[in-house]
């Protein structure tokens, strides 16, 4: 099966310490974490990191306390950045509008029992770059998903970003997935393919993965859930959304898709996804010279995973200074216990380049 095992690791790289050795003389960079009790204060919290030239990173995925990770991008991102959330309940409203003043969705935040909200950043692009139109796509049931899509991707729509998790549990609680996908201006009509993973060996799954990105195709979206969408059980299901301009044939840029432990790096290339899968996590990297995909853990207690003083175990525990690139970060229930395992995704470029 393809699974990488600590025999076959290079030495694990701990949270207490920043990368060293082949990441050459980089300047180490500046990390915050910011921990989401509740939304309220979030937004602000990010501007003001944004106004020390910090971006937003990535935000974890698999914590009933979601945290969203800053960093100081390299080289330094020209401009300002602003951010701001925006609930699922009020994307279709809020949708041209945010458009028109050039912001672009992010990343997720979605607390159990709360809200799903967007994570929206404006910072200098050209109107070129921009997405011209926005559409919102609700799913309830991820195994039916490509079709869901096939007649927004004939308009030139490509998936860009998940925006809230489906559940399918008792009547009253069941809430639909929704889908943010963008349309540039001039899009020719697209192609879309949902690849989908249920058993813990993904050999065949990788095989598809890179059959299909070698032809052309490119990972638009990817997530992991329980069989229900209950993002407190084990994720025994993998969704990997894929699209191309219609008519084209590649070749394309192969994706490796590996199930890894927690520990060491997970791939000789950029990466690109990371989440939990059964009792390991699935990881996506794009094969590249002088490039590494690390992943780094750290152990949380089931009170700090609900929030319990999980911005002082950040504080001791977690990066204050990263060289690397922090592209993920996932967490999953550790066996036999009720403490969790959170990772960071590192992309590390050797020798500096």
């Amino acid at each position: 099966m393809t699974r990488i095992t600590l025999a076959s690791l290079a030495i694990a790289v701990l949270l207490m310490t920043t990368l060293s050795g082949a990441s050459g003389t980089a300047a180490d960079r500046d990390v915050a974490w910011i921990v989401i009790a509740n939304e309220g204060s979030t937004a602000r919290e990010m501007n003001a990191q944004a106004a020390r030239g910090l971006r937003l990173a990535t935000v974890t995925e698999g914590l009933a306390c979601p945290v969203a990770v800053m960093q100081t991008p390299d080289p330094p991102a020209p401009g300002a950045a602003s951010y701001r959330l925006v609930s699922d309940r009020e994307l279709a409203a809020e949708l041209p509008a945010l458009t028109g003043e050039g912001w672009e969705p992010r990343g997720l935040i979605h607390r159990p029992g709360g809200r799903a909200h967007v994570i929206w950043e404006r910072r200098e692009r050209s109107r070129d770059t921009r997405i011209a139109v926005w559409r919102p796509i609700e799913f309830s049931n991820p195994d039916t998903l490509e079709a869901d899509l096939a007649a927004a991707a004939q308009e030139g729509f490509q998936p860009r970003l998940l925006a809230r998790h489906y559940l399918r549990s008792w009547p009253g609680l069941s809430e639909k997935g929704l889908l943010l996908l963008g349309q540039r201006t001039g899009a020719k009509p697209r192609e879309v393919r949902v690849l989908r993973g249920t058993k813990r060996d993904v050999d065949d799954l990788s095989k598809e993965v890179e059959a299909l990105t070698s032809a052309g195709w490119g990972l638009d979206v990817a997530f992991t859930s329980s069989r229900d969408g209950n993002r407190t059980t084990r994720r025994e299901r993998a969704y990997l959304i894929v699209s191309r301009e219609a008519g084209t044939n590649g070749p394309g840029t192969p994706l490796r898709l590996v199930r890894a432990t927690s520990w060491g790096m997970v791939g000789a290339g950029e990466p690109v996804f990371g989440a939990a899968y059964w009792n390991d996590f699935l990881f996506v990297f794009r094969p590249a010279e002088r490039r590494q995909s690390w992943a780094t853990p750290i152990r949380l207690t089931a009170f700090e995973a609900q929030c319990g003083g999980l911005a002082m175990k950040l504080r001791i525990d977690g990066q204050r200074e990263e060289r690397s690139t922090i592209v993920g970060a996932a967490a999953r229930p550790v066996q036999g216990t009720d403490g969790f395992e959170l990772i960071l995704l590192l992309d590390e470029r050797l020798g500096g380049s």
